[in-house]
């Protein structure tokens, strides 16, 4: 296995999806239409997570990195997971308060 060096690099995407979801949360009034807004700020965020976890996930699968293609798919299935969640209580609940 070759010698791997992890550098921790600043994600401006990420960065910036969590600067529009607190610019949405200055830009309205507390209640139904910012909750379903911020739903959407934060599934957009998990969007992303499982983009990357899924592009993780393969390039981990190619190299023969079984163990960190088993922990890394965990985590998209939990991504996954919490977009479902997301998109459940959007809309069965907020959504229609929102309209």
């Amino acid at each position: 296995m070759p010698d791997i060096r992890i550098k921790r690099l600043k994600c401006y995407a990420m960065e910036s999806l969590i600067e529009e979801g607190q610019e949405l949360i200055e830009a309205t009034e507390k209640g139904a239409v910012r909750d379903a807004g911020l739903i959407g700020a934060a599934q957009k965020v998990e969007h992303y997570e499982i983009a990357t976890y899924g592009t993780l996930c393969s390039l981990a699968e190619q190299l023969g990195y079984t163990e960190a293609k088993n922990i890394l798919a965990e985590t998209l299935k939990e991504e996954k997971s919490t977009d479902d969640k997301l998109t459940t209580l959007a809309k069965e609940n907020v959504n229609k308060k929102a309209g």
